[in-house]
């Protein structure tokens, strides 16, 4: 099978399940934009129908004046203007699709309002599409390095054998698939660029990389994919810092384009607050003495390894990455141990309801990349290539049985207890 063909299955696959999570009343709260993607969502209704950023005309527009506290959208205590946990990154990334719902909501007879049938789906759908674009970014990417039968099975394992094809289908407004599909773009503009510098790639950089922030904070330490990018493999600290020093002005325009992307959500967190950065988390903290790395990586609650065991291919294969793939090796090693060690120190480690653990889901394209040479290298070994390929099937044929059972509600949202996995182990009662 080929990239394309692949991609063409995916979609087909992801909008039957779509269609039967919301037109077979699968889906308890049957609109996609709900809980997290409330949030997401909000911006659009606000800017494109009521003309209002601030929040107080769609408040009043949707809710009787006052958010629902599940929407952690907030009045600020010193302006008691409101002010989103969740940034606008998602909302921009949705606009064409949401603008083309609102123009066909005019010609129909579903209420103009911002949150009728067509605006709904436009970003369900908007998500779903995040995912198919994600993986055909990131298998372009990968085929610089693999053979397409080995590309082919990376993005099925990653597709299948993980959360992601949940967050491109069932909760498709969540950030995660969103950010996906950012870092699966960097990973395919980074080596491009320093290989030959443009400056086209050096705007799509910055692009890329204000967007990555704009729709998710934390994934401002996706960032340093581009000045860690060879560190260590081809380059050391001072031939890296000297490669930087000769690109400067191409920096330059990546620094500004970022800046530029960024500067529509401080101005509204400026409006708000009086500040440019803020964080309207609330009841939640960091205990960074006390990190719960054990139950974020193994544990039956959210432990990613525990939920999606095929990623353990991509940690191999981190180690066995060559040619302009090793470039990342610097990369990884920085941006993944870090972020695993701030997710786990959270006080709500476990990111609330999610299929396996969501804070990894943006994460998806790093592994991929050592997944590949992982999977290269276990088609060189005959002899083991053949259990190998049948544990790692074994492994997508459960992560998508559970999957399904987290969907029709056999497995909880959150709180998994060990007893309650075993006693439910491929039941789909609730």
């Amino acid at each position: 099978m080929t990239v394309r063909r692949f991609l063409l299955f995916v979609s087909i696959v992801a909008i039957a399940a779509y269609s039967w999570i919301y037109a077979g009343g699968l889906q308890p709260t049957p609109v996609p934009v709900r809980s997290d993607g409330f949030g997401h969502f909000v911006f659009l209704p606000a800017v494109v129908v009521d003309h209002d950023p601030s929040l107080e005309t769609t408040a009043r527009e949707c809710c009787s004046g006052t958010f629902p506290h599940w929407t952690a959208i907030i009045r600020w205590p010193d302006t008691g203007r409101y002010v989103s946990a969740h940034p606008i990154g998602v909302s921009v990334m949705l606009l064409p699709m949401y603008v083309g719902a609102h123009v066909l909501t005019w010609w129909s007879n579903f209420p103009p309002d911002g949150w009728s049938l067509y605006y709904q789906h436009a970003a369900g759908l908007g998500g779903l599409a995040m995912l198919v674009a994600g993986l055909a970014v990131l298998g372009r990417a990968l085929s610089r390095w693999h053979s397409p039968r080995v590309v082919v099975a990376t993005l099925a394992v990653l597709t299948f054998g993980t959360n992601l094809f949940h967050y491109g289908t069932y909760d498709s407004v969540y950030s995660h698939v969103f950010s996906f599909f950012l870092l699966a773009c960097l990973i395919d503009l980074v080596p491009r660029w320093y290989e030959r510098p443009a400056t086209r790639d050096a705007l799509l950089v910055g692009v890329v990389c204000g967007l990555i922030v704009l729709v998710r904070h934390p994934n401002a330490i996706l960032l340093g994919l581009v000045p860690l990018y060879g560190l260590g493999t081809s380059r050391g600290v001072v031939a890296q810092l000297t490669l930087l020093w000769t690109r400067r002005r191409q920096v330059a325009v990546m620094t500004v384009v970022f800046a530029l992307v960024l500067a529509p959500q401080l101005a509204i967190y400026h409006a708000a607050t009086g500040r440019l950065f803020v964080s309207s988390y609330g009841q939640v903290w960091f205990n960074f003495a006390s990190p719960r790395l054990f139950g974020v990586l193994l544990s039956v609650q959210k432990g990613v390894f525990f939920w999606s065991p095929v990623l353990l291919a991509g940690v191999a294969g981190w180690w066995r990455l060559r040619g302009q793939a090793r470039g990342f090796v610097a990369p990884i090693l920085v941006v993944v141990p870090l972020t695993t060690y701030i997710i786990a120190s959270w006080s709500d480690w476990q990111y609330g309801a999610s299929y396996g653990h969501r804070g990894f889901t943006d994460l998806l394209p790093l592994f991929a990349v050592g997944m590949a040479a992982a999977f290269e290298r276990m088609a060189a070994r005959r002899t083991s290539h053949l259990v190998l390929t049948a544990v790692v099937g074994i492994a997508v044929a459960l992560s998508v049985a559970q999957m399904l059972q987290y969907w029709v509600g056999a497995l909880p949202f959150s709180d998994l207890t060990w007893e309650h996995y075993r006693a439910g182990f491929l039941r789909f009662s609730r």
